[in-house]
């Protein structure tokens, strides 16, 4: 009997012996932040680029910007994610999210998800 199960029979009298919690268990919840930035300058993104390199999961919206300087903050941190082994993951047209290689992403999710809260 483990410690769930003990401390449900010590609680409850009722609790038989052979009717034992089997789960889920939570063993240590995690905690992810992640940021949501909207660049409107090109000096911007450096910040960006350090927060993706010590860990943080970024979205980074596109809407503040021309399509040049979309263009040359997408190049510089796609070259980041390249070098750090993130993950990019395009959730609109002007969003995108960068994770870090320990953050785990499954495309076909954020896929699905993005239609339904964009109503297609």
């Amino acid at each position: 009997m483990d410690l769930k199960n003990a401390a449900r029979k010590l609680w409850h009298s009722d609790v038989e012996e052979d009717q034992v919690y089997s789960g889920p268990y939570l063993v240590k919840g995690g905690h992810m932040d992640i940021l949501v930035r909207s660049p409107r300058q090109f000096s911007d993104v450096r910040e960006y680029a350090d927060s993706l390199m010590s860990g943080a999961t970024l979205m980074v919206s596109f809407d503040a910007v021309d399509s040049a300087m979309k263009n040359r903050i997408f190049d510089y941190l796609n070259g980041v994610s390249y070098i750090i082994g993130a993950t990019v993951s395009k959730v609109s047209e002007n969003l995108l999210m960068y994770a870090p290689n320990h953050v785990e992403v499954d495309k076909e999710a954020v896929k699905k998800s993005t239609r339904s809260w964009l109503g297609r």
